[in-house]
Order: structure tokens, then C-alpha cells, then sequence
């Protein structure tokens, strides 16, 4: 019975281990077969530029 389980036990390790390759093959294959979409342009944000010694009001 023991080694019914231990079986039981290596053949589910088989298993998911070569489930685990196929997903990862199937990531690069759909990664590889998907189109790129452009990504839109960034907008950049305009820096403050006061000078330093203005924003100090004592």
C-alpha cells in the first residue's frame, strides 16, 4: 500500500511538472503570436520653474 502511494505520489510530481513546461511553452508561443499594440504617447508634466528662494517667504 505504501508503495501504491509513493507511485501515486512521483506520477502526480510527473504530472504537474510537465503541465508547468507545457503552460511556460504556451506563454512564449502566445507572447510570440500576439500582436504588439503601440502604447500611447506619455504626456510629460511641465516642472515648476520658480526659482527656489521665491517659494521661501519668512
Amino acid at each position: 500500500m505504501l508503495k501504491k502511494a509513493f507511485l501515486v505520489v512521483i506520477a502526480l510530481c510527473a504530472f504537474s511538472s510537465l503541465a508547468g513546461v507545457f503552460m511556460a511553452g504556451l506563454n512564449i508561443y502566445t507572447r510570440s503570436t500576439t500582436p504588439h499594440e503601440e502604447a500611447p504617447a506619455t504626456q510629460e508634466v511641465p516642472t515648476n520653474t520658480t526659482p527656489a528662494a521665491t517659494l521661501q517667504t519668512k
